[in-house]
C-alpha cells in the first residue's frame, strides 16, 4: 500500500526544514520506528522517523533544499508496487525549480544548501585528536549531530571509529572518543581554534588555568598562524552587500515585530540586594571544578515560586479568553551565532535548586550545539534574559509570543546603599520586567517582582 512521508512540522514556529541527510535509500525495507532523514529547522537538527512498514519506493526531497512543511518528501509501499500518476505528478510538483514551488524558496535553498556545504566542509576539517582510535578506511561518514558534537568537543572526527550502519558516525561515537581523552579545561574559542590548527589541547594545560586562544596559537607558531592571529579582528562587511536572512533570523524578526505590534507591555524595575545569595552561591559552590550553581539559576527558582504564587500571571493569552497554566516553566534566552534561543526548565517550581542548575546546563548545552527537540524550547510560561556578564545595568526586553512576562537581568554590582542609617557596600542588581497588560494589571506586576526581588535576598529562606 502506497504511503506517503509529508515533511512535519516538528514546532510551532517552523515553517520550514531542510534535509540533512537521508539514512534509508531507495529499495531499502523500512520498519515502524526507523529513522529516515535527518532534518535541520531554524532551531534544531532533528530525525524523522517512520509510522508506517514497507520499502522505500522513491525519494523526493534532495538534501540541502529548503523545504515547507507538509511537502512530501518520499514514496513507501510494497516491494516492487508501482507508484500511482497522481502520486508521481505530486512528487514532481514538489521539487525545487518546479513551477508548483514558490521560487523565493527556491532561490533562498540554494543559498542554505551552499551554506551548509560549506559548514559541513569546515565541521569535518582538522580537529584535537582526542583519543588513539582507529580511523574508518573510505570517506568520512558522519552524521550532522556527530559533527556538531565533535566540533563542540574538540574531538577529531576524521579518528572517530563508526559503530554505526556502514560504519557511519554517530554521536555514540564521538562521546566515547571524548571520554576517553584527558579532560582539559579551555575556553570554547581556545576549542574552536585548536580543532582547526590541529593542536592538542592536553599539551597546553596547566593547573589552575584554562587553556585560552592565544595559547593555541603560540603553540601553532607559524607564519600562517601568526597572519591569521593578526588579521583576526579585521571582519569589516562589504559596504552595500545585503547578507539573505538565515532561517533563525528571519524567524526573530518576525516573531519580535509581531510581539511589539500585538501585546501591550508597561514596564517596571526593582533593585534586589544580591550581597547574601552572592555569598550563599560561593559556600554552595566550593570545591567543586564543575556543576557549579549560576545567579541565573537562582532567579529561575524565583520566578517559579513567583509564577506558582500569581496564577494570574501564570497565564497566557488565547483567543476568546485568558488560559491558565498548569505548571510554572520558566525559558532562558540562550545567545547563539546566528540568533537565540529559549530552552525552557519545567517545573521549576517544585525542583531543588541544584537540579534546576544541572537541567539548565544541560538545556543551555545542547541549544548552542543546535540539539534541543521542539518541546523543550516551547511552552514557556515567562522568560529569564541577562546580559549583566557584558556590564549592562538594565535594558528592556521583548516578550516572547505566547508568554505573559519577562524577566531582564542586569549586572551584579557593588554600590553604596543607605541601611539603618549608615552608608554600605551591597551588590545589587537590577531587574526589569516586561508584563502584557491584557493579562496581568500593574498592581499585580509590581506584587510579583516584589516577591521575585524578595525571595533572591533571602535566598536561605528556600534554598534546601
Amino acid at each position: 500500500m502506497i504511503q506517503k512521508i509529508m515533511l512535519p512540522k516538528l514546532g510551532e514556529t517552523v515553517e520550514t526544514s531542510t534535509i540533512e541527510k537521508w539514512l534509508k535509500k531507495e529499495g531499502d525495507a523500512v520498519a515502524v520506528g526507523d529513522i529516515l532523514c535527518e532534518i535541520t529547522t531554524d532551531k534544531a537538527t532533528l530525525e524523522v522517523e517512520s509510522y508506517h512498514r514497507g520499502t522505500l519506493l522513491k525519494i523526493v526531497a534532495p538534501t540541502g533544499k529548503e523545504l515547507p512543511v507538509g511537502t512530501l518528501i518520499a514514496i513507501l509501499g510494497d516491494p516492487g508496487e508501482k507508484i500511482p500518476d497522481e502520486v508521481l505528478a505530486e512528487a514532481a510538483a514538489a521539487k525545487p525549480g518546479s513551477k508548483s514551488y514558490p521560487a523565493t524558496t527556491y532561490a533562498a535553498a540554494s543559498a542554505a544548501a551552499s551554506s551548509a556545504a560549506a559548514g559541513s566542509t569546515a565541521s569535518a576539517a582538522g580537529s584535537i585528536e582526542a583519543a588513539p582510535v582507529v580511523a574508518p578506511t573510505g570517506p568520512l561518514i558522519a552524521s550532522p549531530r556527530a559533527r556538531r558534537l565533535a566540533k563542540e568537543l574538540g574531538v577529531a572526527i576524521e579518528k572517530v571509529k563508526g559503530t554505526g550502519p556502514g560504519g557511519r558516525i554517530v554521536e555514540a561515537d564521538v562521546e566515547a572518543a571524548s571520554k576517553a581523552a584527558p579532560s582539559v579545561r579551555a575556553t570554547p574559542l581556545a576549542r574552536k581554534v585548536a580543532a582547526q590548527k590541529g593542536v592538542d589541547l592536553a599539551t597546553l594545560a596547566a593547573p589552575g588555568r584554562k587553556v585560552t586562544k592565544e595559547d593555541v596559537l603560540r603553540a601553532k607558531a607559524t607564519p600562517e598562524a601568526a597572519a591569521e592571529a593578526a588579521a583576526q579582528p579585521r571582519h569589516a562587511p562589504t559596504p552595500g552587500q545585503v547578507i539573505p536572512l538565515s532561517p533563525m533570523r528571519r524567524i526573530i524578526a518576525e516573531r519580535m515585530l509581531e510581539a511589539k505590534r500585538t501585546v501591550p507591555c508597561y514596564y517596571l524595575q526593582m533593585d534586589a540586594d544580591m550581597t547574601d545569595l552572592a555569598a550563599l552561591r560561593t559556600k554552595l559552590n566550593a570545591g567543586r571544578e564543575s556543576g557549579k550553581i549560576t545567579f541565573n539559576d537562582f532567579v529561575l527558582k524565583a520566578c517559579g515560586m513567583a509564577l506558582r504564587a500569581f496564577p494570574v500571571v501564570n497565564s497566557r493569552w488565547v483567543e476568546g479568553g485568558i488560559e491558565r497554566r498548569s505548571e510554572a516553566s520558566v525559558g532562558l534566552a540562550v545567545s547563539l551565532d546566528e540568533g537565540l534561543i529559549v530552552p525552557v526548565v519545567r517545573d521549576v517550581d517544585r525542583k531543588p535548586l541544584r537540579q534546576i542548575s544541572q537541567e539548565a546546563a544541560d538545556l543551555v548545552e545542547r541549544a548552542r550545539s543546535r540539539k534541543l527537540k521542539p518541546a523543550e524550547y516551547q511552552g514557556g510560561c515567562m522568560t529569564l534574559t541577562n546580559l549583566g556578564m557584558y556590564s549592562i545595568r538594565s535594558f528592556i526586553p521583548i516578550i516572547n509570543l505566547g508568554e505573559s512576562a519577562i524577566l531582564g537581568l542586569g549586572v551584579i554590582e557593588d554600590r553604596v546603599v543607605c541601611q539603618q542609617g549608615c552608608m554600605r557596600i551591597r551588590q545589587i542588581m537590577t531587574l526589569t520586567l516586561a508584563m502584557d497588560h491584557r493579562l496581568v494589571d500593574g498592581t499585580v506586576g509590581a506584587q510579583f517582582l516584589e516577591m521575585i526581588r524578595d525571595l533572591l535576598e533571602a535566598p536561605q529562606k528556600w534554598v534546601e
